[in-house]
């Protein structure tokens, strides 16, 4: 969903009365031939949270040196952690269920990779009718101010309980963090 003076209140009459789900990802690199390495999601109803997943992933390709670096995940505990890709993108799928406001921060590359994962894995991608809202570009727009608008600068200065750890859980909690408090006090 664009974020403008149209959407801004349909966005934030979501956020106070209806099902938001916050989710992340984690990844073995930022290319088209990587995978999804961690998923996580935090359902609001009604602003209030309901219930949390998080899932580690086993990938079928290698993890990029700088993606491990990022998120600490090596390919090693994902071996023995993680689930089936196609069983991560059903469990996600069913949590996320049909009638919820997506969000994640910079949900371009997130859905992008939720896309490539489906296609990789010959799954149907469930998130094409939902609404999505980005906290990036929220942000951007509701606090033209802040020096950046990183998910580790919101969390820090709006501010926002949970870390922004690239634990995808956690990050998960963050932008949905950010997410309530930019559209705080909005009608």
């Amino acid at each position: 969903m664009r974020i403008n003076s149209h959407t801004l209140p349909l966005i934030a009459a979501r956020a106070r009365s209806g099902r938001v789900v916050a989710f992340d990802t984690e990844t073995t690199g930022g290319t088209a031939w990587d995978e999804i390495c961690q998923i996580a999601a935090a359902e609001f109803v009604d602003g209030a949270l309901a219930r949390t997943m998080a899932h580690y992933v086993r990938p079928t390709c290698p993890m990029n040196p700088w993606a491990e670096a990022v998120h600490g995940l090596s390919e090693e505990f994902l071996c023995e952690h993680g689930i089936a890709p196609e069983e991560a993108m059903r469990r996600f799928f069913d949590f996320v269920g049909e009638d919820a406001l997506l969000v994640a921060h910079n949900a371009a590359f997130d859905l992008r990779m939720l896309r490539q994962e489906c296609g990789k894995f010959d799954l149907c991608f469930d998130c094409g009718g939902l609404e999505t809202c980005d906290t990036l570009a929220l942000s951007r727009r509701l606090r033209p101010d802040l020096p950046n608008h990183r998910l580790a600068t919101l969390v820090e200065r709006l501010p926002v309980d949970g870390v922004n750890s690239h634990d995808a859980l956690d990050d998960a909690l963050a932008c949905a963090g950010a997410f309530f408090k930019l559209l705080e006090g909005r009608p």
